[in-house]
Order: structure tokens, then C-alpha cells, then sequence
């Protein structure tokens, strides 16, 4: 989405699952504007500036404690998980390192730049997410032009591993009508 935002003419087509684009939500018009900025400023406060301070500090345990406490609401969910997913995790959190010590976790997007792409969207969502995915993403098919929505109503955002072949299909699908072969 940040590709196609800045250089429209790279992109053909999009496949968003659940993009995480929490600066959105500050900016949802409406009805929705008080709690999504409710929500922007709960995710910074409870989510981001933790991982900041413990990734700064090179904590990478507590880091992803703070991740795994807001997504699942549960501050022991980092606890809980067995230990080869804890394990699993840590070994993939170099990104995090970056982004926590040196980069920004959610960059900024401008809702008008999302007006701007103009290839077909595919908004790919569980209806069991996290709730703020599914205000981002609400938002998302406002703001784009040519976008489809698809909800898997037995996934949440691990839809990929959930719901496999609805996923694959619905993705072949619209890359097939979008002229994408």
C-alpha cells in the first residue's frame, strides 16, 4: 500500500490482509473519529512505547510481551504460548529490532494518498481480529477507489493459515479478473 501510494504506476494490483495501518485510525471520520483516535493513542500507550523502550534496551523478551499483551489483551499471553512459538518468535524479531530502535513500527500514511491508488484492491479480513484491524480496514475501503472487501467469518488474522484455500482462491480469483496471470 506504501508502494502504490508513492509510485502508483509499479503497482498493478494490491492483496491487503489486514494492513496495519494504525496512523489511520486517528484520522476516521464521523461516527468512528473519537474512537479511533481512542484506540491510535491505547495502541501507542499500551503497545508501541513499551516495545520501544524494551527493543531500545535490547529486551527483545519484553518487547514482544508488550506486543503479544495488546494484541490478545492478555498479559500473560507471551507466558502462555509454548515455548518453540516463544522461541519461533524471538529468532524472527530482527525486524523489530529496526523498527523499534530506528524506525517507526506504523508509519504515517496520508489518507489522501490512499485516494490516489488507483489499481483494484483486494481487502482480505477476519471477521475474529483484532478490532482495530477491522476499523483500518473499514476505513481502507472507503478511502480506495476500486477495492473489494472479503471477510473469512471463521479466521482472525492469521486468515492465511485459517482459511487456506478460501484464501488462495479468493486471491486467484481477483488477480484473474484483474488481469493478472
Amino acid at each position: 500500500m506504501f508502494l502504490a501510494a508513492r509510485y502508483p504506476d509499479l503497482v498493478r494490483a494490491l492483496v491487503l490482509a489486514e494492513a496495519p495501518a494504525v496512523p489511520l485510525l486517528a484520522h476516521l471520520p464521523g461516527d468512528e473519529a473519537k474512537r479511533g483516535k481512542s484506540m491510535f493513542e491505547d495502541i501507542q500507550r499500551r503497545m508501541v512505547t513499551p516495545m520501544q523502550e524494551a527493543f531500545r534496551r535490547s529486551d527483545r523478551d519484553a518487547g514482544i510481551r508488550a506486543f503479544m499483551a495488546y494484541v490478545f489483551n492478555d498479559p500473560r499471553a507471551w507466558d502462555n504460548m509454548p515455548a518453540s512459538s516463544r522461541e519461533q518468535t524471538l529468532r524472527d524479531a530482527h525486524e523489530w529490532d529496526v523498527m523499534m530502535t530506528n524506525g517507526t513500527l506504523f508509519p504515517d500514511i496520508d489518507p489522501q494518498a490512499i485516494r490516489k491508488i488507483t489499481a483494484p484492491v483486494l481487502l482480505l479480513s477476519g471477521a475474529k481480529s483484532y478490532p482495530f484491524l477491522g476499523l483500518i480496514d473499514r476505513e481502507l475501503g472507503r478511502l480506495l477507489p476500486h477495492s473489494r472487501t472479503i471477510v473469512f467469518p471463521d479466521a482472525g488474522h492469521q486468515m492465511w493459515l485459517q482459511e487456506p484455500d478460501a484464501c488462495r482462491k479468493d486471491v486467484e480469483t481477483f488477480l484473474w479478473r484483474s488481469g493478472i496471470q
